[in-house]
């Protein structure tokens, strides 16, 4: 690939060259402090909440293109007055050698120019709200060599919506201090909703700073002073003439630099630690100062950084014939998934600065969580619970500094909290849990057994006339803003949602006894199924749902928007659909929406605005939602596909889909080759096949379940965990080992006979196993699981939990 490749062991993506096709980025986080970091150093930072507590600026109209500002480290030869930086960003000049090595949790930058060898290593420690710069210069060349550094930040305080619109009126309230070789920045006015009437009145409650180990000559703060006018990034005045003017900056426009002098004998290296972070108070911030006061303890750091990923990394592995899969399911993926799991789309280089987390996002996003830290998982899902209404509705999102939010009447939304409590006892085995008591959004609580029920009964009370969930605001596609505005809208995708939850609530309510109520939902699901299958069905696949006018869309009568990906593998994921409809709704999607870059979220696209459907009637033809290669639901097709043992098609799928094989093609995906994209161009737009909004999708959450659960068939149940693998028939086998209940299972699975889906044999601990679920063991034991795949004989007894999931005739 001609702009990086993974190394050996998979855990770092090398960068070999800086002008990548996109900024290619990592974040940097301790799930408090965020640090976005490109591939030259780009990119910003934040505390808590992108919108509130914004610290180093980003240009969002600039960033994609441009990608600065950053964290820079400018040097100067003090003799020639010749200058570059150690990035490559901003200045642009032309190096002898780079490298960028994205790892999990830091970046390190290696380059070398003007006869410099400089390296600088990025991360943010798990403990501390800061992020360091480990910064080392080599003088390579054969004579002795004065060098200036002059690392550099611009800031972003506090308010970035505020600063963004307003940003010259919002630097009227920065100040700027310096105390004890230390720039101290703040800002008198913090613009945040605190539920209060009238204007706000408050100043920032922190400090951002920046502080050195190395001897500091001078410093500025103030941009003109830095910049000089008429000038950018590229050539400040103040690198050009080697000279900063120890400016401060009140009431300005700010920034942060400071100036340092090396001399460097012939082979020579210096090795100096910045630090930029947040703190509520100064002292806070020199106390962060003395523990990274020189190399070992930054390196002592940086160890810690390893332990913590190794430790969460470890926790779920497999070994298949695809290193590629290994690759994702491993580290990247896994990386990823957590990253979007403490963030939400809060923050990227797509969609800057936004305060809010939503409501379905953080329900999915916890999935691919649960294996790998159930302890965590289970406050989110306290925290997500504390977020719905007596009535089973719930805040469609909100701001967790403020914890203000809106209901907007999403039909989906109470779907994904029935759906991640479940997912949360299935891993957990807590059935205790659904006794305790939880508070509601604007008063009162109750169990999490009644949070549960209110979801449900809150869905069955929004039903048509003919017995189909409503869309009211919109379902899961935001796009469908305008189809259910006069409460007469109806949505195949809930309805296939609410046939899933149903029954898995049921089967949930028989195992703690509660008979009556499971069997009302039952009932239930009886009706809603038969009102799919008479109202939905539209001959060769299920409509996407009806208008307020009672008009069809995602249908055959339809010129554009014919089929849709959601409403076909939602009838298989909720067993609304019998056998032979899920056939044929599946084989729809092969034949109507697969593209060489994975199948479509519906086809044709809509070519003309319509009123009646929404907003993504108005994105252009095959972008975000209009027609495009949406990741997201690419991994329902995948687990619909498994649901009907179709492996090779389901791998198929995956393949089209995962970030690795696109990577091969950079000029033509864009996007970053390590972590899955919010979506592909479709085959409607002149750009088929470029990659967008990378980083925050639910794709990483569920691609990464469904590649567990569904085609390794390793996956959670109340009862134990459950062995069903659905895989490409090529492969000869795999190995997982995975954490559960507090027990190690360690499993391997033979396909002599080259099989994509069937178990013929199982053995734990030499023992023959009679059934596809695991036996529960005590905590802290490991067990060995062989497994060997085959036409079943009988051996093994097909349980209650594959005969609900398998589609029967």
């Amino acid at each position: 690939m001609s702009y990086g490749h993974f190394s050996d062991d998979g855990k770092e993506y090398i960068v070999t060259r800086p002008d990548t096709p996109r900024p290619w980025i990592n974040y940097l986080t301790n799930g408090r402090y965020c640090a976005l970091c490109s591939q030259t150093g780009g990119g910003h930072s934040f505390f808590e909440t992108s919108g509130y507590n914004r610290v180093t600026r980003e240009y969002p109209q600039l960033v994609v293109l441009q990608d600065r500002p950053g964290r820079y480290v400018f040097l100067r030869d003090a003799e020639t007055g010749d200058y570059w930086s150690a990035n490559w960003q901003p200045v642009c000049d032309k190096f002898d050698s780079f490298e960028a090595h994205h790892g999990i949790g830091y970046t390190s930058i290696m380059s070398s120019s003007h006869g410099i060898d400089s390296c600088i290593t990025y991360y943010v420690p798990p403990r501390d709200d800061v992020e360091v710069w480990m910064i080392s210069l080599k003088n390579s060349s054969d004579k002795p060599r004065e060098i200036q550094a002059f690392p550099y930040v611009k800031w972003d305080l506090a308010n970035f919506a505020y600063s963004a619109v307003e940003s010259s009126f919002a630097s009227l309230f920065n100040e700027v201090s310096v105390e004890d070789h230390t720039i101290f920045v703040s800002t008198r006015f913090w613009n945040i909703t605190s539920g209060t009437t009238g204007n706000p009145n408050t100043r920032w409650d922190k400090w951002a700073f920046m502080t050195s180990t190395a001897p500091i000559e001078a410093y500025d703060c103030l941009d003109e002073e830095f910049m000089g006018m008429y000038r950018s990034l590229a050539n400040p005045i103040a690198i050009e003439e080697g000279q900063l003017r120890n400016s401060c900056g009140n009431g300005r426009e700010i920034m942060a630099s400071f100036q340092h002098r090396f001399s460097l004998q012939p082979g020579e290296e210096v090795k100096f630690i910045i630090l930029v972070g947040v703190a509520y108070r100064m002292e806070d911030a020199f106390h962060l100062r003395d523990r990274y006061d020189d190399w070992g303890e930054a390196e002592r750091g940086l160890v810690e950084l390893d332990r913590h990923w190794d430790s969460y990394l470890s926790r779920t592995q497999v070994a298949t014939p695809s290193r590629e899969f290994d690759l994702s399911v491993n580290t990247w993926n896994k990386y990823q998934a957590w990253v979007t799991s403490r963030w939400s789309r809060m923050d990227s280089y797509y969609v800057a600065g936004s305060s809010i987390i939503g409501f379905r996002d953080s329900w999915q996003d916890m999935l691919a969580i649960l294996p790998n830290d159930v302890e965590w998982a289970r406050e989110r899902v306290v925290y997500m619970l504390e977020h719905q209404f007596p009535d089973g509705s719930c805040l469609h999102n909100w701001d967790p500094l403020t914890n203000i939010g809106v209901k907007t009447g999403h039909s989906d939304d109470p779907m994904w909290l029935v759906l991640g409590v479940l997912e949360y006892l299935k891993e957990s085995g807590d059935l205790m849990f659904l006794d305790e008591a939880i508070r509601y959004y604007d008063g009162g609580s109750e169990t999490v057994r009644q949070h549960i029920v209110r979801a449900l009964d809150y869905t069955l009370a929004h039903m048509s006339d003919r017995g189909l969930p409503l869309i009211m605001a919109a379902d899961w596609n935001d796009g469908l803003d305008y189809v259910g505005r006069q409460g007469r809208g109806e949505s195949s995708m809930v309805a296939g949602h609410l046939a899933w939850m149903l029954r898995e609530v049921a089967s949930l309510l028989w195992f703690v006894g509660s008979d009556a109520l499971a069997q009302k939902y039952v009932e239930a699901r009886d009706h809603l199924v038969r009102n799919i299958n008479q109202y939905l069905w539209d001959g060769e696949w299920y409509i996407r749902g009806t208008r307020d006018d009672g008009e069809a869309f995602g249908s055959s009568r339809n010129i554009e928007g014919r089929i849709y990906i959601n409403s076909q593998s939602w009838m298989v994921l909720g067993s609304a659909a019998s056998r032979n409809r899920a056939i044929r709704c599946m084989d729809s999607v092969k034949k109507h929406l697969d593209t060489p870059y994975g199948p479509a979220l519906f086809l044709p696209a809509y070519r003309e605005p319509d009123p009646k459907l929404g907003i993504i009637t108005r994105f252009a033809p095959g972008t975000k939602e209009n027609g495009t290669i949406f990741c997201h639901p690419t991994a329902w097709v995948i687990m619909a596909e498994c649901i009907l043992g179709r492996g090779d098609q389901a791998w198929e799928y995956w393949k089209q889909v995962s970030f690795v094989h696109r990577g091969a093609e950079p000029d033509v995906y864009k996007v970053e080759p390590y972590v899955y994209c919010e979506y592909v161009h479709g085959p409607d737009s002149g750009y088929f096949g470029q990659g967008e909004f990378s980083w925050m999708t639910g794709t990483a959450a569920w691609m990464w379940r469904v590649c567990m659960d569904w085609i390794l068939g390793v996956r959670a149940e109340l009862r134990g965990l459950l062995i069903d693998p659905c895989i490409p028939s090529e492969w000869d086998g795999f190995k997982v080992n995975r954490h559960f209940r507090k027990c190690n299972y360690e499993i391997e699975v033979e396909n002599p006979d080259h099989v994509s889906q069937g178990v013929r044999a199982i053995f734990v601990d030499g023992e023959c196993h009679t059934s596809h679920l695991l036996p529960l063991f005590p905590p802290g034991e490991t067990h060995q699981v062989k497994v060997v795949m085959g036409e079943p004989t009988g051996g093994v007894e097909v349980v209650a939990e594959l005969t609900v999931e398998r589609i029967s005739t």
